[in-house]
């Protein structure tokens, strides 16, 4: 009997000794990723719009290229208290577009051709800085589910626009010049601010013990304001050989903007890669 409950305590000692030399693995509390999302856009157009479109012409021989980038880069950091989630973000959006276009006329019954090139140039820069909380729920294994709320800023430095325009005709029968025109546009665009509030809705997926990768559908209720200016220069010659004309001008104009407005941002979808630690 006396061995019997000496085993009993030797089974004891080695079950308490084990269980307190296995501690339970410690969940990760902080995140560091960096993502990928399309710009905080809203209605106003002027100042952070990528949508130019050059004048096309129905000519037999009428070339179009544009080349375009628009996409916002950041980090955000997350701190994950008892299942709440505090995130901060700041990223950086990058906006460029080129166009070019240029076309042949003939013009049998006035035996003109005419060659026009045109070309627009325009760039601008966002910062974006986000703050928000959210609450996870843990859905399944690697598998867990933010929603919350996020305060967005975005800050539009100002961008460029800049635009050239050659247009020359010639006559069919001589290759004589009839006209020469040279148009050029200098657009710098204003500055403007954004702030607002929208909506947190994460899936996030943990593909290691580390590493996670999520995805969010950005929307904001954002206000918009500025009084800020928008310059333009334009300059013009136009030369006639014929009549030995030259017309040369240059013109300046400024637009003075008092913008004050709320309205919804358009959907903005976001990749987010993380580190968990």
């Amino acid at each position: 009997m006396v061995k019997q409950f000496s085993l009993i305590l030797i089974l004891i000692a080695c079950n308490i000794s084990a269980q307190e030399t296995t501690k339970p693995e410690t969940k990760k509390k902080n995140t560091i990723s960096i993502e990928f999302y399309q710009p905080i856009q809203n209605s106003l157009r002027e100042f952070y719009n990528d949508d130019w479109l050059l004048s096309t012409y129905p000519t037999e021989r009428n070339n179009y290229s544009r080349n375009s980038f628009s996409n916002a880069f950041g980090i955000s950091f997350e701190r994950i208290k008892n299942d709440v989630v505090f995130r901060t973000r700041l990223g950086i959006t990058i906006r460029e577009v080129k166009e070019h276009q240029d076309f042949e006329y003939i013009n049998t019954n006035e035996n003109t051709k005419i060659n026009l090139n045109q070309n627009y140039h325009y760039s601008q820069n966002h910062i974006n800085v986000f703050v928000g909380i959210a609450k996870r729920i843990h859905l399944a294994n690697n598998f867990d589910f933010d929603f919350g709320i996020d305060l967005a800023s975005v800050y539009y430095l100002e961008g460029s626009g800049d635009y050239d325009y050659d247009s020359h005709i010639t006559n069919l029968i001589d290759n004589s010049t009839f006209s020469h025109q040279i148009i050029t546009v200098d657009d710098r665009i204003g500055k403007i601010y954004g702030f607002g509030l929208g909506p947190v809705f994460k899936p996030q997926y943990a593909i290691t013990k580390n590493l996670v990768v999520a995805a969010e559908l950005q929307v904001y209720f954002m206000k918009t304001f500025t009084n800020d200016k928008s310059t333009r220069v334009e300059t013009s010659e136009y030369y006639v050989p014929s009549q030995d004309y030259y017309e040369h001008a240059k013109l300046y104009g400024d637009i003075n903007y008092d913008v004050n407005q709320w309205n919804w941002t358009k959907v903005s979808p976001l990749i987010r890669i993380g580190y968990q630690f």
